[in-house]
């Protein structure tokens, strides 16, 4: 999130992953072999989904043992009870057997739950194996064993986690999601448990597409590290905003957004929708142009993959 016992080559280090004909121009025209690329760090989106379900206690705890993952990356959210739950979606719908919102279930309900292989991974399985497009990865996405994984809290991944490794925990929650009140228990919790453990002497930061409530807690927190998340639909207004870093979908890395970064002295995180392959071209192509920025430190940067292992292996070849 070493456990690499897992279904297909992503257990084989030497497996090399197909390359398509981008690939191989990317390659070509954006040589990167000759850049020390140590700095830069890859972490587990929503842990590491080659060994277990997104947003699960294993996926995530991996990404701290394991020395091949500089990390991870998950999301919590409040539930009906006023604890905090690491989890994706916003309801339990289509993931789990049953239905409903994550805050208006209780700890206890959702404890009784397991995650299911999801009808739409099978489907896309097949649409993925018929065009051939990233197909190594969908068919790792598909082939996960998610019936006995649990939703687990977010205090039990602080006591488990090392405070030496990243850890980026994202606020789930669009604003006005939550009712007023739920949103300050929500906001409270978070602040209660990371004083809890310690996170001033934790490599940890704090994402959200809600600004204003990063902001209400760096306020309680004012040594926690605050990222603003940006999807290829959002603005980039956040650049010239008061944060630690941006968390950019790989389609805003341009010499615009980069720029923008290293000036402000931000730190840079990259991550994808299920399009991992396009995403590492992006990076490579980003390495070429930043290498001696990234190999200062200037330019700190953390690509957030599913598969952090593979990605390792494709970004730092």
């Amino acid at each position: 999130m070493s456990s690499i016992n897992t279904i297909g080559h992503i257990a084989d280090p030497n497996y090399d992953i197909p390359k398509s004909l981008k690939t191989l121009i990317s390659d070509f025209y954006f040589n990167t072999s000759n850049i020390n690329k140590d700095n830069i760090k890859i972490i587990g989106h929503r842990g590491n989904q080659g060994v277990a379900t997104e947003n699960s206690y294993n996926a995530i705890i991996d990404c701290s043992n394991n020395v091949n993952i500089d990390g991870t990356e998950f999301d919590i959210r409040p539930t009906k009870d006023n604890k905090t739950v690491v989890m994706h979606n916003e309801n339990v719908n289509g993931t789990t057997s049953s239905k409903g919102r994550i805050q208006d279930l209780t700890l206890e309900e959702l404890k009784k739950l397991r995650f299911k292989t999801q009808t739409v991974d099978q489907f896309l399985q097949k649409i993925f194996n018929i065009f051939n497009r990233d197909k190594y990865f969908y068919e790792q996405y598909c082939r996960l064993g998610k019936q006995n994984s649990k939703i687990v809290l977010f205090s039990k991944i602080m006591e488990s986690y090392s405070p030496n490794k990243h850890m980026l925990i994202e606020l789930k929650g669009q604003i006005a999601e939550y009712s007023n009140s739920k949103q300050r228990y929500f906001e409270d919790n978070i602040v209660d448990i990371l004083k809890q453990y310690d996170y001033q002497n934790r490599d940890l930061a704090l994402e959200s597409y809600n600004l204003d409530a990063l902001f209400r807690i760096k306020e309680k927190l004012p040594d926690l590290k605050i990222i603003a998340l940006i999807n290829k639909n959002g603005n980039l207004k956040p650049l010239d905003m008061p944060f630690d870093g941006v968390s950019l979908e790989y389609n805003l890395l341009n010499m615009t957004s980069v720029e923008k970064v290293m000036k402000n002295n931000m730190v840079l995180y990259s991550w994808d929708d299920k399009r991992p392959i396009a995403h590492y071209n992006t990076i490579n192509e980003m390495v070429f142009r930043y290498g001696n920025e990234i190999e200062s430190g200037e330019l700190p940067l953390y690509v957030i993959n599913d598969f952090p292992e593979k990605a390792r292996q494709y970004i730092k070849k």
